[in-house]
């Protein structure tokens, strides 16, 4: 979602970015428990990619795509048509 339209309500994350990488995500995370928030990256500038798990009701969101499933263990899911990429789609 675009930056300018979203806002902690409480607290502030904290942030980790690699930093053996020319252009890493920086990813935020919550400082007390570590839960995973939300990753900003320099290929989506001015955007926050927030995780679905920490809405109020994830279920309302339906997933658009599958990606990195050349990381997916044989535990994983993706729903039958749902499209379906090894890396991020070019």
């Amino acid at each position: 979602m675009p930056l300018d339209g979203f806002a902690y309500t409480q607290g502030q994350p904290e942030h980790f970015a690699r930093s053996d990488l020319d252009n890493p995500v920086t990813r935020e995370f919550c400082g007390k428990c570590g839960t995973a928030i939300g990753t900003q990256t320099p290929n989506m500038p001015g955007a926050i990619i927030l995780k679905v798990g920490t809405m109020d009701d994830p279920s309302v969101f339906q997933p658009q795509m599958a990606i990195f499933t050349m990381d997916k263990q044989s535990f994983h899911h993706i729903p039958e048509g749902l499209p379906a990429f090894e890396r991020v789609p070019g």
